[in-house]
């Protein structure tokens, strides 16, 4: 039997070399074969609720930037990690511009069901934390990030993490929801005790209204790109 045909080995310890590459250059072929030059990301809690403020604002922010998208001469989507909440929210605005809608999907043991609103050929299913966090970040031209949990800081500070250590290019990081993300980290405090720098803060982009956080992101990228 070929290797690549042995189910055992490909599902394997040895395996899993194979099975890394394969997801790593499965979602290139897929970004690639629909042409998608950039992103703008938008992350935050699974668990919001279509009448929760956040949801709304995220679909409506999904919405105007996926019109903003459709006029560039680049190919752009916006991109979440497909699921419930704020991640169908985003892809359900996209959806309603008519801009492309990428979804990140991952197993999980939980809230695993990829929303309706991701176009189909735009389903990219993920086993690996890491990869799926690579393609987040390698071409995102804008991140937005609302309210959420466990999952949502590990997105937001493996991305300033990013941008702290010149990983990726400096791009606008939005935190939409100024008082949860005020209240929830003393940013101040991380300054006081020399355990980041104030100019990490120059990263940083608070907002909690939507066409001020479409006009701040469409700015720096047009900015950026002249």
């Amino acid at each position: 039997m070929l290797a690549f045909h042995n189910e055992k080995f490909i599902n394997s310890e040895h395996g899993r070399s194979v099975r890394i590459m394969s997801e790593f250059l499965a979602s290139k072929a897929i970004l690639d074969d629909n042409k998608i030059d950039k992103t703008i990301v938008i992350f935050g809690s699974a668990r919001m609720k279509p009448e929760n403020k956040y949801y709304q604002a995220a679909n409506n922010l999904a919405f105007k930037l996926g019109e903003w998208a459709k006029n560039q001469k680049e190919k752009y989507a916006i991109c979440t990690g497909g699921g419930p909440g704020i991640m169908e929210a985003g892809n359900k605005g996209a959806k309603e511009a008519g801009a492309q809608s990428l979804g990140f999907c991952i197993e999980l043991p939980f809230e695993q069901t990829t929303n309706p609103y991701v176009d189909k050929n735009l389903e990219i299913q993920f086993h690996y934390f890491f990869l799926r966090k690579f393609w987040f970040l390698s071409k995102s031209e804008a991140i937005i990030v609302f309210p959420g949990g466990w999952g949502t800081f590990d997105e937001l500070f493996e991305s300033l993490t990013m941008l702290q250590n010149n990983k990726t290019t400096c791009i606008p990081l939005v935190l939409f929801g100024t008082e949860f993300w005020k209240n929830m980290i003393n940013w101040q405090r991380l300054i006081d005790d020399d355990l980041i720098e104030k100019s990490d803060m120059k990263f940083i982009h608070f907002s909690d209204d939507v066409d001020e956080c479409v006009k701040t992101i469409t700015q720096r990228i047009c900015s950026s790109a002249s």
